[in-house]
């Protein structure tokens, strides 16, 4: 890790069973979150209405990717797990379709860079999907 400093200080919000979002930045039509994952935790899937890079900065989390299949259904197409310092990009012109889960049985935190302004915009999602088998 190149930065294990990078958070000291701060009190991260928390919820047990789930994730929870932490804003570090916002202005100039950027947002920065640090979101600490609980065991378990998942977030919807979803896709992005602006551009997002993610990088893992303590533990792992899973990346799961979908394909649409209509307006608001995906199939799942792939998954990996992203261990800690991994980094990825993400751009609007999708279809960027996925799902973060945290596997493991230890909490992870993940930083989210995304080019939206949070004061317009309560959160960069897009559209959520329900899954359905292939």
């Amino acid at each position: 890790m190149e930065r294990p400093d990078l958070l000291d200080g701060l009190t991260l919000e928390r919820r047990p069973g789930g994730y929870a979002r932490n804003l570090l930045f916002g202005g100039g039509g950027i947002s920065v979150w640090a979101m600490v994952w609980s065991p378990g935790a998942r977030t919807s899937v979803h896709d992005h209405h602006c551009s997002c890079c993610f990088g893992v900065w303590r533990g792992a989390i899973r990346e799961v990717w979908f394909r649409p299949i209509s307006e608001s259904e995906a199939v799942a197409t792939a998954d990996a797990t992203r261990p800690q310092g991994y980094v990825a990009c993400m751009m609007p012109t999708g279809p960027n379709l996925h799902q973060i889960v945290n596997p493991g049985a230890e909490e992870a935190i993940s930083i989210h860079v995304y080019g939206f302004d949070h004061a317009v915009h309560a959160s960069s999602v897009h559209r959520e999907y329900r899954v359905v088998a292939a």
